[in-house]
């Protein structure tokens, strides 16, 4: 799986996913640490995209402000 190439939607719900199937009740222990990682792949990537998305929100407005 190509992560860098993620949209939001596909790492949220990714995310989303890898939560779901952490909580299972019938998971094994490295099913358990494997979800866990995952989901915090998915999660640092979502993180990124918004920080990206922030930085050019914070761009664009101090360029309408000059």
């Amino acid at each position: 799986m190509a992560k860098n190439k993620l949209s939001f939607e596909e790492a949220l719900t990714g995310l989303e996913k890898s939560a779901k199937d952490l909580v299972r009740h019938d998971a094994t222990l490295e099913e358990a640490i494997r979800n866990f990682e995952t989901g915090m792949d998915y999660y640092n990537k979502c993180n990124e995209i918004l920080e990206d998305a922030k930085q050019k929100i914070v761009y664009i407005q101090n360029e309408g402000a000059q």
